[in-house]
């Protein structure tokens, strides 16, 4: 679930269960089948997993070179996103499914966080706008047309927030 999709094909469950019992609960061995697996590389399944709250803070920190962020508002745009650190109710963990996670509210408060991270608002000291073009270079060409039209067609000054906020960006 964590790697392919939210409903991962039987068969690679199968193949990972009778892996994991062959060899004794080798997670090295689980995980180097699992990657060698036709339905881990099946076109079906990319960018079919959304990202939760943390991966997706910490990947657009990471993208725009957020070296000193502010872990304060790191924690406080957690805890606004349903994810408080450390304080899952539950023992089995924060849920790693798409439903749990994309809503109207969650998507407001992801959009504003990329706007202010794109601002530099995450970095200790004075804020320093993200460059739009190094950004882009730092994520590669991994929009589809639609999205790279909207950004390409928006004031400069709007172009990194909206690359953070892609739907792209909160996949995985």
């Amino acid at each position: 679930q964590h790697f392919v999709a939210d409903l991962p094909p039987g068969s690679l469950v199968n193949k990972l269960a009778k892996r994991f019992q062959e060899t004794n609960g080798n997670i090295r061995d689980v995980l180097q089948t699992l990657f060698n697996s036709p339905e881990f590389w099946n076109e079906k399944y990319y960018r079919s997993k959304f990202k939760t709250p943390y991966q997706y803070i910490i990947s657009a920190a990471r993208a725009t070179g957020t070296d000193k962020p502010k872990w304060g508002t790191i924690k406080g745009i957690l805890e606004q996103l349903g994810m408080k650190l450390y304080a899952c109710k539950t023992p089995d963990g924060y849920k790693n499914t798409r439903e749990a996670w994309l809503n109207p509210d969650a998507m407001m408060r992801r959009i504003s966080f990329a706007t202010n991270i794109s601002r530099g608002h995450l970095n200790q000291g004075k804020p320093k706008p993200i460059d739009r073009q190094q950004l882009r270079a730092t994520l590669g060409n991994n929009f589809s047309a639609q999205t790279q039209a909207v950004i390409s067609n928006s004031p400069n000054g709007l172009q990194a927030a909206l690359i953070l906020g892609s739907p792209e960006m909160m996949e995985k």
